[in-house]
């Protein structure tokens, strides 16, 4: 029973044990945990009130501050500036924090990890370099000029348009051609010409429209059609109203498609003009002259292989004062006609036969100044009068002996000349005659080339006159020049490149006139042009007077659209000068370049014989001179000549398939038929500018003129070559006419034209870039990065002149900056980088230069150098190299380069698949056959030793078999 009590006992005091001391844990645990939260939030609590004690000084301070702002002003940081240094602030603790962070183990575990995610993923590296940024051109480098000149009324517009076919008019005088002309209304349907109706006048339409056709034995045909601003006209006529022989229209009328109204001008105007200023009526007929050889002839045998149809093949020839042989002069009829087929053979002294001169089968009337005009030739008694003598002389010189001495032949010569140029004294030609004897297949002419032109005289003999056809050396005979036959008066008149070869048939004598002593001439008596320019007409056959009437000659602005998107294909143009782009508008709006066109290309005609809409618009890039052929005259011309079909089927499938090829040239006009493919590197004229004053300009010019000359037939215009050339004042605005013809006769004479423009703003800066198809703003590389005072004209002067950045290098130099240089402009097509040698930094006078380089062009430039890549860039003769894949064929790529420098041939542009793009990369870094070699062979070396790093880096051959950072180090 104890026992029990006592066991009941101990339990009770083990369970107030138990219970006291959970009580005294969980207090004390209670007790430690208060403690936390107390020291939490007395915490919270101070910094609660720190944070409301610092806030309230500040709105008190910033209430302070803004008080004693208002009171008075004091000086004070902007918003800019503080966002400006808290930004500075932030970034340099970020930056420390970061560099913190990565000095830590954990921010090396992070480098690592990064490290192999490149690795893995082949990533580039964060750089903080200059981006380059994309530039889209702007817009009017794609889009037509849509302003027009509302101030000048539409009819003195059309009729100043039309009348630039004669050449540039001054105020003055157009004002005074002004006065003479004519409104004439036409209804539907009425004839505003008929065949039979005196070709007398120049029509110009300015509203409705004319339907021009042309009657043959098949029938009338249409020849074009004459919308508003569009003129009716032909030179030829013009020239034989002046020349006093007017004829009626044989085969082309005129008749309104709806009610039109026209502007008559009457060809007479022009008469009274040219009697008050002759020095105009000699421009005027040389313009004449010009667009017959640039327009006419270009269309028709360049284009449509039409050669012999040009002239006259049989005409009416003269005879010679001078005969063959006693033989030929007992028998004259039988030499006049058979003279072409029957050899002149001359084995003894030259006899002395009667100078009997047969009229033209094209013109039976003699020439000579007409009474009326002044300059004329219509045919008038005072004209036989004044040769009386000369007819005297022949009947005398029948009985002279049967040899004749130099000196009779001069005079002889100098008496015919001065009858066929309309002259009234033999002392004016005195001393400046040649008499010349040549050969059988001797050449006095060639096509393409201006440095034999002259006058020649046929005295005996005879000279057959031939032209190159449009493919292939061959020749086609054009017609045979007999004794007393004048040939050559097209290229003395125009200046151009004579459009036929002339050589001799057999033994001949001529005499001559050079081009030179003709011009002496011109300035004394300029109503020699128009003797000279009827020779020319008379000889021509009347198929193409009926295609001058088909025909315009139109100038277009800058900026202007030669034809628009979706419009009617009733023609096709060619490019005489200047430059035109085609651009392609899409159904989202956006403008896309297509291709660019200079100077002989074809634009528009498969449109035109598909007869399908205008499928891109094409705007002229800058002052542009065109032939407009209408559709109407291909299809008079495909009738009559059928030949023309197979050529403008050659024609299409050459400009649809994209195959042409271009021959080397030598002379401009020596282009062929049908140009290569449509491209931006057919450069007519370049103009070279300045982007700071210390560029070596005048250097650089001779290093590109000594590189294109190589190419083709070059020329380097300054200021101070056309000061010299031209005169001092050839800058003034009133010789602008002269100045731009002179130029543009210089471009058809060259392959090239290199402007090198001044240091300024000047009015010769200001025609280079106007002229200019493309400009090369030629800076120095290791300068720091700038825009030239000259540059920021061009967007003002020519904002759709394509544009090139030049950068020059010396010889120990790298390229760099170069993006810094073309971000800084608006817009550039293309950059080059210029390796250039120590002479063309050589700081030297102006004359010293020019004679170092003038002993310089006499050699030949070096085809690898990067000025010849230049050069043949701007002329479209870049030569490329694209090197295959293939593992082992790259070791292959290093022998085939050295091969081709060991050949001469030059590699402008560089291009490749897998290891030839290594190969390649590796040629344009070093552009040494032996560095490429070396670092070739060490690259392959370090795959072929470590084995394992070899298999570390294969990677899946989707894209790159090796590494690009494996490739790097061997290029750099």
């Amino acid at each position: 029973m104890d026992v029990i009590n006592s066991i009941k006992n101990f339990d009770t005091d083990f369970g107030v044990l138990s219970k006291s001391t959970w009580l005294i844990n969980l207090y004390v645990q209670f007790q430690e945990t208060y403690k936390f939260f107390y020291i939490v939030i007395f915490g919270i609590i101070l910094i609660t009130a720190t944070l409301t004690t610092y806030l309230i000084r500040r709105c008190t301070k910033k209430v302070f501050t803004r008080k004693e702002s208002l009171s008075q002003e004091t000086i004070r940081f902007r918003k800019r500036d503080k966002a400006l240094f808290y930004g500075r602030k932030m970034i340099r603790k970020v930056k420390n924090i970061s560099g913190q962070v990565r000095n830590s183990g954990q921010g090396k575990k992070r480098k690592m990890v990064m490290k192999f995610a490149r690795r893995l993923l082949q990533l580039k590296k964060e750089t903080d370099q200059e981006q380059l940024k994309v530039l889209e051109p702007p817009e009017e480098y794609l889009q037509e000029d849509m302003l027009s000149d509302d101030r000048m009324p539409p009819d003195a517009l059309y009729m100043l348009q039309s009348i630039r076919v004669f050449g540039h008019f001054e105020k003055p005088i157009f004002l005074k051609l002004c006065k003479h002309t004519e409104i004439v209304n036409v209804h539907a349907g009425a004839y505003l010409f008929r065949i039979g109706d005196p070709d007398e006048n120049v029509y110009i339409v300015q509203s409705g429209k004319l339907n021009v056709s042309i009657t043959g034995n098949d029938g009338s045909n249409t020849l074009k059609i004459v919308k508003p601003g569009e003129s009716v006209t032909s030179l030829l006529s013009f020239t034989d109203v002046l020349t006093g022989h007017t004829s009626p229209y044989k085969t082309v009328s005129a008749k309104a498609i709806e009610d039109s109204t026209i502007v008559k001008l009457p060809m007479s105007a022009f008469q009274e003009i040219f009697q008050e200023y002759p020095d105009i009526f000699v421009r005027v007929l040389q313009v004449i002259m010009v667009r017959l050889q640039r327009v006419t002839f270009t269309a028709l045998h360049q284009y449509l292989g039409l050669s012999a149809e040009l002239v006259r093949q049989h005409p009416k020839h003269k005879q010679s004062v001078v005969g063959g042989s006693p033989v030929k002069k007992r028998k004259e009829e039988v030499f006049s006609s058979g003279l072409e087929n029957s050899p002149l053979i001359a084995t003894q002294p030259i006899p002395v036969t009667g100078h009997k001169r047969s009229k033209s089968s094209m013109e039976s009337k003699s020439f000579s100044p007409s009474a009326n005009s002044g300059i004329g030739l219509a045919e008038s008694e005072s004209a036989s009068n004044n040769f009386l003598d000369f007819n005297s002389l022949q009947k005398k010189r029948l009985s002279m002996p049967e040899t004749v001495n130099d000196e009779e032949l001069i005079e002889i010569a100098t008496e015919a000349f001065v009858k066929e140029l309309g002259l009234d004294d033999l002392n004016i030609l005195k001393g400046k005659v040649e008499i010349r004897e040549v050969s059988a297949g001797t050449y006095l002419m060639k096509e393409d080339s201006n440095k034999d032109a002259a006058l020649v005289y046929v005295i005996s003999g005879a000279l057959i006159v031939s032209q190159k056809v449009t493919e292939g050396d061959e020749e086609v005979h054009m017609f045979t020049a007999h004794p007393g036959e004048i040939v050559g008066g097209l290229a003395v008149l125009t200046g151009e490149p004579s459009f036929f070869t002339i050589r001799a048939k057999h033994f001949t004598r001529i005499a001559l006139i050079s081009k030179s002593t003709f011009y002496g001439l011109m300035k004394e008596q300029p109503k020699v042009v128009l003797y000279i320019a009827h020779l020319v007409v008379r000889r021509l056959s009347p198929f193409v007077r009926q295609v001058d009437f088909a025909l315009d000659w139109i100038f277009m602005e800058s900026g202007r659209a030669i034809y628009r998107q979706d419009d009617e294909s009733d023609s096709t143009y060619i490019v005489l000068s200047g430059r035109l782009r085609s651009v392609i508008t899409h159904k989202n709006g956006k403008k896309e370049l297509v291709a660019e066109y200079g100077k002989g290309d074809l634009i528009g005609v498969v449109e035109m014989v598909t007869q399908t809409k205008r499928s891109t618009t094409v705007i002229a890039v800058r002052d542009s001179e065109l032939a407009k052929l209408p559709e109407g005259l291909f299809n008079a011309i495909k009738l009559r000549y059928p030949i023309v079909v197979t050529r403008l089927i050659k024609l299409l499938g050459h400009r649809i398939l994209g195959t042409w090829k271009t021959p080397t040239l030598s002379t401009p006009s020596a282009a062929p038929a049908v140009d290569a493919r449509p491209s931006s590197l057919n450069f007519s004229t370049v103009a070279v500018v300045a982007a700071s004053d210390d560029v070596p300009l005048t250097a650089v010019t001779y290093e590109i003129y000594h590189c294109l000359s190589a190419i083709g037939s070059t020329l380097r215009l300054t200021s101070d070559v056309v000061r010299k050339t031209l005169g001092a004042t050839i800058m003034d605005p009133n010789n602008e006419y002269r100045l731009s013809s002179w130029l543009a006769q210089q471009e058809d004479q060259h392959r090239i034209s290199l402007y090198q423009c001044d240091l300024t703003v000047s009015a010769w800066t200001q025609r280079c870039i106007r002229q200019a198809d493309c400009i090369l703003i030629v800076g120095l590389g290791d300068n720091h990065p700038s825009l030239g005072k000259v540059e920021k004209e061009i967007e003002r002067l020519a904002i759709r002149t394509q544009k090139e950045l030049v950068l020059l290098h010396r010889e120990d130099g790298k390229p760099q900056n170069t993006i810094a240089w073309l971000n800084m402009r608006t817009w550039v097509s293309s950059h080059h980088h210029i390796m250039c040698q120590n002479r063309v930094f050589a700081r030297k006078s102006v004359y010293r230069i020019n004679e170092l380089y003038s002993k310089i062009c006499t050699t030949a430039p070096n085809v690898h150098s990067d000025f010849s890549r230049l050069a043949r860039w701007l002329t479209g003769k870049s030569v490329g190299l694209v090197l295959g894949g293939g593992g082992a064929r790259g070791a292959a790529h290093i022998g085939m380069i050295k091969a081709i420098q060991e050949a001469g041939i030059p590699i402008d542009m560089v291009g490749g698949v897998s290891i030839g793009a290594f190969m390649g990369a590796l040629w344009c870094k070093e552009k040494n056959i032996t560095t490429v070699t070396q670092k070739a062979r060490e690259w392959s070396k370090s795959f072929a030793v470590d084995k394992a790093h070899l298999i570390l880096f294969l990677l899946l051959p989707l894209v790159l078999k090796f590494p690009v950072r494996d490739i790097l180090p061997v290029r750099y």
